[in-house]
């Protein structure tokens, strides 16, 4: 198994433990942190069918702890849970806070911790930096992170998804002050992950470090966002079929982990791009993962209508093999139907012409994502070139 951690530790905002060996350092800062009492939040199922709970059991049973758990988190996460969930910390009042999970575990504790140590309302934070602009140089607790699946990056970022029942919609809550401090990055944990969320978990990190990559506009926030993007990519590439065929590859799966890791690290500091923004009130009728890199492609087309784009594009040739960007995206599309991913969006009942309709209308109201793409969307004619987008991608 390669060692993913030097490229890891090039990471200003969380120190990462990745690998097998992250047990012992997690039980190590639990106690240098003089620890008494835990709070773990986990999905409904997941960590017990895995053995990841008695893992982590086993892990900290010889420190004088409280273990605490909360596992009521639902796969997406809506502000009503968020809001059981700090009740659930005002009640235990946990020296720390663990997420053992997906990106859904972890967006929620985010999220409740945050809740739970402003006194506030999750509703107050959501867009970008809403406390920080309110509590300059205060610092706050954060969560500790140990992935399940290899997809998200939440271990890495500044973000948290969380479902608005009433609205229908996802909603964002963009804050410096819930990127984890330590993050425990243990492949074996999603190594009984089915092929079906291996698959749509990796197409997620793909699509986190493709656009990252392409966004050639936001190359000054970090020097080297782009080189864990193109590792990333690169992992993906060589081992996401190896890990959907079989789990119990753990070479890939540390691959796999690894390029998930590197993607969050990426949007931590460039912007996605149109596949999440045209995606983001899609849950419930397709998988987020496969969502974003379905509409990667026709996004792409029209991305490398710009010439910083392209050239961009061809660094991506040993990768996706081809002699011009136009060859670069068609061996993207044949990676992805290597992978199983069905071809175009028509295949999803539950996405219909109606919905890329207003999808269309409601991206468009977005005005900052469309500045913020690759190549940027005019405001008067986003409704137009995102329809155009979305038709394509849902005829492929």
């Amino acid at each position: 198994m390669s060692n993913y951690q030097e490229i890891l530790d090039t990471y200003p905002d969380t120190t990462f433990v990745f690998g097998s060996g992250a047990w012992e350092q997690l039980e190590l800062l639990l106690r240098d942190l003089g620890a008494r009492k835990v709070a773990v939040f986990t999905g409904r199922n997941s960590a017990d069918k895995t053995g990841a709970w008695s893992h982590l059991l086993k892990a900290l049973d010889l420190l004088d702890l409280k273990i605490v758990r909360y596992k009521d988190i639902e796969a997406e996460p809506c502000i009503e849970t968020i809001g059981r969930m700090t009740e659930f910390l005002l009640k235990e009042k946990p020296d720390e806070v663990i997420a053992l999970g997906g990106g859904s575990p972890m967006d929620a504790a985010k999220a409740a911790y945050l809740e739970y140590q402003t006194g506030g309302n999750v509703n107050d934070f959501f867009g970008v930096n809403q406390y920080t602009k309110k509590h300059r140089g205060e610092k706050l607790k954060k969560v500790i992170c140990l992935p399940m699946t290899s997809g998200t990056g939440s271990e890495a970022t500044p973000y948290s998804n969380i479902v608005d029942k009433k609205l229908k919609v996802k909603k964002l809550i963009v804050e410096p002050q819930i990127i984890p401090e330590y993050s425990f990055v243990i492949p074996e944990l999603a190594a009984s992950m089915p092929a079906t969320v291996t698959r749509a978990t990796g197409c997620d990190a793909l699509a986190h470090s493709l656009e990252g990559f392409l966004n050639i506009r936001q190359d000054h926030n970090h020097p080297k966002a782009n080189e864990w993007a193109f590792e990333s990519i690169r992992l993906i590439k060589e081992f996401l079929p190896r890990a959907i065929k079989d789990g119990s590859d753990l070479e890939a799966r540390a691959a796999v982990s690894a390029a998930a890791t590197l993607g969050g690290m990426v949007i931590r500091f460039k912007s996605t791009g149109l596949p999440h923004l045209c995606s983001f009130s899609w849950f419930g009728r397709i998988e987020h993962g496969l969502a974003v890199t379905l509409l990667l492609p026709s996004c792409w087309d029209y991305y490398i209508t710009s010439d910083g784009v392209r050239e961009r594009t061809m660094q991506l040739k040993d990768i996706f093999p081809g002699d011009s960007p136009e060859e670069i995206v068609a061996s993207y599309r044949a990676f992805l139907e290597q992978c199983g991913v069905p071809k175009g969006l028509k295949h999803f009942a539950d996405i219909t012409p109606e919905l890329l309709e207003l999808t269309a209308e409601s991206a468009g109201q977005n005005k900052m994502k469309l500045e913020l793409a690759p190549k940027p969307v005019p405001l008067k004619q986003s409704k137009e070139i995102l329809l155009d987008i979305l038709t394509r991608a849902y005829n492929e």
